[in-house]
């Protein structure tokens, strides 16, 4: 039997067209996104995508995304006419140009609609260089993943299982930190604004935080790559005071390794003007194998 076939077009508005005429059929659009999905045909390279129906192959070219963001409800991203996907901060990602995208289930990312953009982006401030997402009363970041970076950032999230007091999700008095590692130059960096609760008696931050923050950046050096090592040592000088309220850098980075001890540096400075807060050497021991010790 010979297939039918049809060439659809998706504008960044997420408005389909067949031929110039928009499908608004309710039932059909969204038909038509539950079976979308890429195609392997290279006849069509500029209709990348395809929506089958029995023998009807429905060809889709898109002018950017193949899923396109329209609303926004009850903590769900609404696309076709009915369908949505759960909104989740740690699944943003944003354009040089600051187009606003979220993970799709068609082409890895669904861009949203201006409105739509604008009212998550209520919740998006400045970290350090890039941008994340923070929930209203909140003091947990979420950073969006930056598309101007492509593969040389990694971002490392709390874990949802980990309890550390610094990075983990799983304990409520965390701080949930998350870092960007940089895969050029291995820097592992992270942005904080001390509140309150961070404070010492003299109304800045407590100087145990100040290690707290430079112990667990020295640590993701090595958890980024795969090594797991406690601290051994850790020496702190601290050089000014850590103010409540005002944005901090912190990264890290491996100064040597041998044999098992992983020498780390790492520092605090004012996210304004780079002066230096703190300094930090410290020495991790990574850990033995399970295998290491058998006869």
């Amino acid at each position: 039997m010979v297939s039918r076939e049809y060439y659809y077009e998706l504008d960044a508005r997420g408005v389909l067209t067949l031929d110039g005429v928009v499908q608004d059929n309710p039932w059909f659009v969204d038909f038509f996104f539950r079976r979308l999905a890429p195609t392997a045909n290279p006849d069509y390279p500029e209709y990348p995508y395809v929506s089958r129906c029995g023998e009807e192959m429905n060809y889709l070219r898109v002018s950017d995304t193949p899923i396109v963001y329209t609303g926004y409800r009850d903590g769900r991203l609404e696309y076709a006419h009915s369908l949505s996907v759960a909104f989740a901060p740690e699944r943003l990602s944003y354009s040089a140009d600051g187009v606003l995208y979220h993970w799709a289930p068609v082409g890895e990312r669904g861009r949203l609609v201006p409105h739509v953009a604008v009212e998550i982006a209520r919740n998006i401030e400045p970290w350090g260089p890039y941008h994340a997402y923070r929930q209203s009363g909140s003091s947990i970041v979420v950073p969006l993943t930056p598309l101007s970076h492509g593969d040389d950032l990694q971002i490392l999230r709390p874990k949802p299982e980990n309890h550390c007091i610094g990075c983990g999700q799983a304990n409520p008095s965390s701080l949930r930190l998350s870092f960007v590692r940089s895969r050029h130059d291995k820097v592992v960096r992270t942005w904080i604004r001390p509140d309150e609760k961070l404070q010492g008696a003299l109304g800045i931050t407590h100087g145990g935080i100040i290690s707290l923050l430079l112990d667990e950046t020295m640590g993701k050096t090595l958890s980024a790559v795969g090594i797991r090592a406690p601290t051994a040592s850790l020496k702190v000088d601290f050089r000014r005071p850590m103010m409540i309220g005002r944005e901090y850098e912190v990264r890290a980075w491996i100064h040597a390794q041998q044999g098992r001890k992983q020498f780390v540096n790492a520092a605090v400075v004012s996210a304004e003007d780079q002066t230096v807060i703190a300094q930090a050497e410290a020495l991790f021991l990574q850990l033995r194998s399970p295998t290491h010790d058998v006869q």
